[in-house]
């Protein structure tokens, strides 16, 4: 009982060492603090070192993409601004007037040369030079590798008059339901001289300086990752890109077949010179009378470039060792995270945001 007196209990923290004195007393092996508080540390999930590099190097080619596509975009809105601005300002010119010139439909065409130039050439090779990469490695610039040039040049014509016809026949099935979108896109330039202006600014110009930004350098900073993963990154930012939603699908079905012709002909030659006769048969049949006959040339010339396209396809195979597939890049990180990655970088969202508030706003203003 005096063992008893001597030691009050040890439900209390401030009799633990009174405790344990007593257990040494009586050769009794110390015994564990049952009120020491336990402390857990919060689990914290560890990034693999190798992925979060790759994270870190998407997320630097998102930047390096996303702020040349903003500054192409602000470039387009803000032209008017300064162009007012000079005319009312600096010239004097009242709004009207500045308005009458700039309607010209030749002023236009000069203004698109003008800014495609701008808005392609200047903010992407910034952007190229930001990564600390030299124009004349990350473009491919030399021949097409042997046997591909001619079928890919088919392949290309037959599958962008796919594209047309794929969207024509959304377009009416869209109109069916009482959804129409018609942009307008201006009145032409008359006579011959005129016709050649539009031809530079419609299938020139755009063939060199958007295949010069979209397929050479946005394919040449992203095939590292995969040729495929590329092709349809560059594709959906060219898309989206043209603002509206008459041009945002064909301009992606393009931009897949000319990524596509790009890395397998190794040229960005072949890329331009698809693209300028897509959009000089454009140029062409702007300029024809809308008539029955113009409807039929135009649907035999549709017939036909596919036709070409499967031969086309039929020479590659033959006389070419090359195969179609796509080199895979990096295996490393998945598919959906590369996606994840540049398309979660906030100036490729900003970017398509800004682009599809543009097409929709169509909808506000009729």
């Amino acid at each position: 009982m005096e063992e008893n007196n001597n030691f009050n209990g040890y439900n209390s923290e401030n009799n633990y060492n009174d405790y344990n004195n007593y257990n040494q007393q009586q050769n009794y092996p110390p015994q564990p603090n049952m009120y020491q508080p336990v402390y857990y540390a919060p689990y914290v999930a560890q990034q693999n070192p190798e992925e979060f590099a790759r994270k870190k190097s998407i997320r630097k080619i998102g930047l390096a993409i996303g702020l040349p596509s903003l500054a192409l975009f602000a470039i387009s809105f803000g032209w008017s601004f300064l162009y007012l601005f000079i005319t009312m300002k600096c010239l004097k010119m009242t709004y009207n007037e500045s308005i009458a010139i700039i309607n010209n439909p030749a002023i236009q065409q000069i203004l698109q040369i003008t800014l495609s130039t701008l808005m392609f050439l200047v903010p992407f090779t910034i952007g190229a030079k930001c990564l600390k990469l030299k124009i004349g490695e990350l473009i491919m610039f030399n021949k097409a590798k042997k046997g591909t040039f001619l079928p890919f040049l088919l392949i290309g014509m037959g599958f962008c008059s796919f594209a047309n016809i794929s969207v024509s026949y959304a377009s009416s099935i869209f109109e069916g339901f009482g959804i129409e979108y018609d942009v307008d896109f201006g009145r032409n330039p008359e006579g011959v001289f005129g016709f050649l202006l539009s031809f530079i600014a419609t299938a020139i110009v755009p063939a060199i300086v958007e295949e010069f930004a979209c397929r050479g350098i946005m394919i040449g900073i992203l095939k590292k990752y995969g040729e495929g993963f590329a092709v349809i990154s560059s594709a959906v930012i060219f898309g989206i890109m043209h603002g509206n939603f008459e041009q945002i699908p064909f301009a992606t079905m393009v931009g897949l077949i000319l990524g596509y012709i790009y890395v397998k002909t190794g040229s960005i030659w072949t890329c331009m010179v698809v693209h300028c006769i897509n959009n000089s048969i454009a140029v062409i049949f702007s300029y024809l009378p809308n008539t029955a006959l113009s409807n039929i040339i135009y649907i035999i010339y549709l017939i036909l470039s596919l036709l070409v396209a499967i031969v086309g396809g039929w020479m590659f195979a033959k006389n070419t060792d090359e195969d179609y597939n796509l080199e895979k890049g990096d295996c490393e990180i998945t598919l959906k995270q590369k996606y994840t990655w540049l398309f979660t970088s906030w100036t490729i969202i900003v970017f398509i945001s800004l682009n599809l508030f543009e097409a929709l706003s169509y909808f506000m203003l009729v």
